[in-house]
């Protein structure tokens, strides 16, 4: 993943000139949730370039780190099912069998067979494994609690509150738009499809 180059301030100062730009293209709209929307999409991106540098640290990708941390999560014996982890892990099945190669071949997980169905086996974490994602665990926590130091706590959960809550709204406008979108082409709506969000992802 390339890092990013721009720096957060810089970022938001050209969400501001963009907005104001907006405001003289087109002074019939209101463009102030530009700004929410291009920070979330920034910060986004910032936390995702932070885990997969985390997880590097540990000869990890970010995906390997969460899914050794799933297994370490689940206590002794450490095991679970590849459908167990597609599901948690919100992936798809050949993409998590690909990383559960990958981590066999590395050392870090075992394959046996699963009792309850002949079909599938039970991925399981090794010693070595269970070794790595403690290490890795605790310097990202540490990691995680450096970034926070001093943010005030009463603060901070509004604005957990906040997110978790438009996280939700998006999900549900996806699928309600995507649902709209598989309907046969003579019963949409006639609206155009580009967005003015290209800020959010390019600013």
């Amino acid at each position: 993943m390339a890092r990013s180059e721009i720096t957060p301030a810089a970022s938001a100062a050209q969400v501001e000139r963009v907005l104001a730009e907006w405001r003289v293209a087109r002074p019939d709209l209101d463009p102030s949730p530009f700004r929410l929307f291009s920070a979330l999409a920034i910060a986004g991106r910032l936390v995702q370039e932070f885990y997969e540098a985390s997880a590097a640290r540990h000869g990890l990708s970010a995906p390997d780190f969460f899914l050794l941390a799933e297994l370490r999560r689940r206590r002794e014996p450490f095991e679970a099912t590849p459908g167990e982890l597609t599901q948690v892990l919100v992936r798809s099945t050949g993409g998590t069998t690909k990383q559960l190669d990958r981590l066999a071949a590395a050392g870090h997980i075992t394959r046996i067979p699963n009792p309850k169905d002949r079909r599938s086996n039970i991925v399981r974490l090794t010693n070595r494994g269970h070794q790595l994602i403690d290490a890795a665990l605790q310097d990202h926590l540490e990691a995680e609690t450096v970034l926070i130091d001093g943010i005030d706590s009463t603060g901070a959960e509004p604005c957990i509150d906040l997110l978790w809550t438009l996280a939700d709204r998006v999900r549900n406008w996806t699928l309600a738009q995507t649902a709209t979108d598989s309907r046969p082409a003579h019963t949409r709506h006639p609206t155009g499809r580009a967005s003015p969000h290209s800020i959010e992802t390019s600013p």
